[in-house]
């Protein structure tokens, strides 16, 4: 492993790892790197199995079809449009030029016809990637290997994601970017704190990956930058520490937002940011009769239709914004049960893939009994490691109140208050729309984060419940004596 003195430390996994890795390095042990790879092998080989066994192409009118239509629209040169064929920017673009980027391939090897099974193919590999990161992210929390592993893992058997890379919905993309993000992010946190050179790397694939995750999930982003700045307020590591992280963030996201902007000032000629949903999901969210799910509703009925083009598409959005905000300032009562209604919604299962499977019932082939099976399987393991996650959260705040007199602040305690406030910002996000299953998957790496770091605190106690002193400790404070002689 590199010393914190090393300056030609550019990539993720190129960072000090901490005493407790120190010895298996010089032993000959895995490093960092290849665990990360392993791991991320084992993730992406059970979900290339999965593809290939059970993959099947969409059917019905959805957005797995309506992704396909304007990926197709992008691959054939006619721009983002809509399957009637007109100018769009009703989706955020970044999982159709995915698709778009795969159907190209597709078409210069002559497979146009088995495009779903190159896209599922491709989302295969994301997970392993994603969970390679993931790794990489749990080793900055703890600077430990064992934890990077056990987040690692916990990502890669996650039943309700190995079903989502064999679906034609973003959610594999933008994890893939978002553990990328956390694994980069983490990695700027430390070299910052310990003032190590060589961090541009890092701070590369940050804004990078912010910007990917921008143009997939703009919502999703849009929580990450208050979350972190609060966690860097409270974990005490400065303003300056908080002033420029959230500057790189928004770095990346402007990169992601301005020039679509630009594209929708064009095309659309309108000022739309990303994308026209967010009328649709504000009133699904917010009108008379609101389930707290999602639903048809005559309250947020309109004329025309968003693929009627842009004229009526910037309209309709703009209108649909005006009602859900009129309902809201005019029933604000009724916001708190509503509220409970959408987080009961998004956090009390996780078996929405079980569902997007079957095309949402288009396509149902499993019997009750393989569906209910499914469905026990992934609700089993979500309700398992999200009550490690509430664990591991705790672990972080009672590391943070440790910390709390100390001169020198502690940059893993900040980087875990990161993985929390992450978690607890998104999961919250859908109070501003409307429930649904779906909505808590951008959080899932970081509660995998959090349950890995409850399992690691545990194996790693004394009796008595204090922390476990390690041989490895006194080699690394040796090692630094020695530097500074």
């Amino acid at each position: 492993m590199h010393s914190a003195k090393s300056g030609s430390a550019d990539s993720l996994s190129e960072v000090t790892v901490g005493p407790e890795d120190t010895p298996a390095s010089a032993q000959g042990g895995l490093s960092e790197t290849r665990v990360a790879v392993i791991v991320g092998a084992f993730a992406g080989a059970i979900r290339a199995l999965w593809v290939i066994l059970a993959a099947r192409a969409p059917v019905g009118l959805s957005d797995p079809s309506l992704y396909l239509a304007a990926a197709a629209s992008i691959a054939g040169g006619k721009g983002y449009t809509s399957f009637l064929g007109r100018p769009t920017a009703y989706y955020p673009p970044g999982y159709p030029l995915f698709l778009a980027g795969i159907q190209k391939g597709a078409e210069l090897l002559g497979q146009q016809s088995r495009l779903v099974w190159f896209v599922v193919l491709a989302q295969a590999v994301l997970g392993g990637i994603a969970a390679a990161a993931l790794v990489i992210a749990g080793c900055r929390i703890r600077q430990s290997i064992q934890l990077g592993v056990l987040a690692g893992m916990i990502f890669a058997l996650w039943p309700n994601l190995i079903i989502h890379s064999g679906l034609v919905l973003s959610e594999s993309l933008y994890l893939c970017c978002f553990c990328i993000f956390l694994a980069a992010l983490f990695t700027w946190m430390l070299k910052l704190q310990s003032q190590q050179h060589g961090h541009s790397g890092a701070v590369l694939v940050l804004v990078l990956a912010t910007a990917a995750c921008t143009l997939v999930r703009p919502q999703s982003v849009a929580v990450m930058l208050p979350a972190a700045a609060l966690a860097w307020f409270i974990s005490g590591l400065g303003w300056r520490f908080a002033l420029r992280g959230s500057g790189l963030l928004l770095a990346g996201m402007l990169i992601a937002i301005l020039p679509w902007t630009l594209r929708n000032t064009v095309v659309m000629n309108a000022f739309v940011p990303i994308s026209t949903n967010t009328g649709d999901n504000l009133c699904m969210g917010f009108h008379s009769g609101a389930t707290g799910g999602f639903s048809f509703s005559p309250e947020c009925a309109t004329e025309g239709d968003y693929i009627d083009g842009p004229k009526v598409e910037v309209e309709r959005d703009a209108d649909l914004r005006t009602r859900a905000m009129s309902w809201i300032a005019a029933h604000p009562g009724e916001i708190p049960e509503l509220s409970y209604k959408k987080l009961r919604i998004t956090l009390r299962q996780d078996a929405d893939a079980v569902f997007a499977w079957e095309s949402y019932g288009a396509d149902a082939h499993l019997s009750q009994g393989q569906r209910s099976l499914l469905n026990r399987i992934c609700n089993v393991y979500y309700w398992l490691v999200g009550l490690l996650g509430l664990a591991g959260s705790v672990v972080v705040l009672r590391d943070c109140w440790a910390d709390r007199n100390s001169h020198e602040r502690s940059v893993q305690a900040g980087i875990g208050l990161v993985a929390l406030s992450f978690s607890i910002f998104g999961a919250l996000l859908p109070v501003l729309f409307f429930g649904d299953e779906r909505f808590k998957i951008p959080i899932l790496p970081c509660v995998a984060l959090l349950a890995a770091l409850a399992i690691h605190s545990f194996f790693r106690r004394n009796p008595d419940g204090s922390a476990t002193g390690t041989q490895p400790d006194v080699a690394s404070e040796t090692a630094e004596q020695e530097a500074r002689q």
